[in-house]
Parts: structure tokens; sequence; C-alpha cells
């Protein structure tokens, strides 16, 4: 295939791949507007439960494309720019759908803001995350600034941020940039697509919720509450509660359809 993103079907899970070997799949104009395509496109997809996010030919994303950065750019080209990389990591963290990130070689720079807006994030043993804007004079973008934080702490993200160095698989695991390090002779994809199938057998509105919620934040109790009341009662009422109960009660295992 040639296509810049590309996606295949394993049942209810859906697996996109960037996909250009020369820029190790870095995130040029046109890959970042058919990412936004395919995301967005997924989210509506009832027959989709969960998404995998990886790339091709041994890395998963090498980050802005420099290439398109040999010029000066007008604030409007770059707000616009700005505008294109928000609506994916919007369709990844404020989805419907849980992501997984299976991640090889290099996630760099935006690369990096990707992967850590997962809900999951599988790594290879040969796995490198750096956060490399410092090195060119900009900053944490496609909400690394957020979503680093939440993984490994504020501490810890500062020094990964003021340094850019390299973390590696292992200790991306130690500090929460990674959840599961994979052993070598263990196939990246294989796994992810066990832990997206975990995650495929639950009821989809419950899923898409409890996702919203975190997306947007509870800083508190009072917005746990305030989150229950607004739509627990009407979760009451779905279909899929009233399977689940019958399931319960008759032993049997819930067959859930987003209704």
């Amino acid at each position: 295939m040639n296509e810049l993103v590309f996606q295949e079907r394993h049942g209810a899970v859906a697996v996109v791949t960037l996909n250009n070997e020369k820029t190790r799949n870095a995130l040029s104009r046109d890959m970042l507007f058919a990412l936004a395509e395919c995301l967005e496109d997924l989210n509506e997809d009832a027959q989709v439960r969960a998404i995998i996010l990886k790339g091709a030919n041994g890395h998963f994303c090498s980050g802005g494309d420099v290439s398109g950065m040999s010029t000066e750019r007008p604030l409007p080209v770059g707000r616009g720019r700005m505008v294109l990389g928000h609506r994916v990591i919007r369709a990844v963290v404020e989805g419907t759908k849980p992501v997984v990130a299976v991640v090889q070689g290099y996630a760099a720079g935006a690369g990096f803001s990707l992967a850590a807006a997962a809900d999951f994030v599988v790594a290879s043993p040969d796995a490198k995350f750096v956060s490399s804007f410092a090195k060119v004079g900009l900053i944490p973008d496609l909400g690394l600034l957020w979503t680093l934080p939440q993984r490994v702490g504020l501490a810890q993200a500062k020094r990964i941020f003021y340094s850019a160095r390299v973390v590696g698989a292992v200790e991306g695991a130690r500090l929460g940039i990674v959840d599961e390090c994979l052993e070598e002779d263990v196939d990246p994809l294989a796994r992810g697509l066990e832990i997206a199938e975990q995650f495929t057998a639950h009821a989809p509105l419950s899923v898409a919720l409890v996702r919203s919620a975190l997306a947007r934040g509870v800083t508190c109790l009072g917005d746990a509450l305030d989150y229950e009341m607004d739509n627990q009662a009407a979760l009451y009422l779905t279909r899929d509660h009233r399977e689940a109960v019958d399931a319960f009660l008759n032993k049997r295992s819930p067959k859930f359809t987003g209704l």
C-alpha cells in the first residue's frame, strides 16, 4: 500500500497505520489531514469498538515533517496547521473509541504527542520517546503539555521537555509513558490487538462516556457527582444495561449493541 494513512479491520478493532518510509512516518500536512479524516470517521462507525495506532516500516512517528519547515510560515499558515493537528488529537482523546498506541522505533516530537494521547501504550524493546521541540525552537504541541504530565507527573514532564532527551521503552514503562513494554519475541501488533479486544467486550456507550469525562477533566468530587447525575440515569434506560443485567442473572455473556 502507498497511502499515507491506511486502515485494516480485525473484528471490532480498526488498525490505523501511518505510512511514509522516507520520513519515518512524519506528520506532513497531507498525513495530518488523512489521519484526521480517518479517525473522525472511525469515531462515527458503530462497527468499531477500539482503535490501534501504529507506524509502518519499524517506526511509530518521527514527529512533524521538518522538510516542510524550511521556509518561513506566515502566522495564519502556522495556525491552520495547528488546527489540523488539533483535529487529530481531539479525535484520539475526545473520541468515542478507546485508542491503543503500538510503538516501535521512534515516537518523536508530535509522534510522542500522538502516543501519549492514547489510552494505552504498548512498546517494543526498541521504542524511543523524545520531546524534541526544544531542539527546534518550538513548544510541545498536539496536547503534549497536558498529556505527558497526566502520565508521568509534572516534575518528570519538565525534565523530559527541558532536556529533550531520548527515553527508552524500559525507562518509559517505569515513568508511565509506556503501559506495557514487550519482550523481544512478542509481536507488538498482536499484543496491541489483544488489549484492544479487551476494550471491545464492554458496553460502547459506557466506555464513550467515561472517555468523555476523563477528557474534559474530573478535578474534584463535585465534578464526578455532577457527571454521574447527568449521565448515569440515562444509561439505566439503555438496552445494553438491560442486556447486561439479564446476562448476569442468566449466567451468560452479554451481547452489547451500543443502544
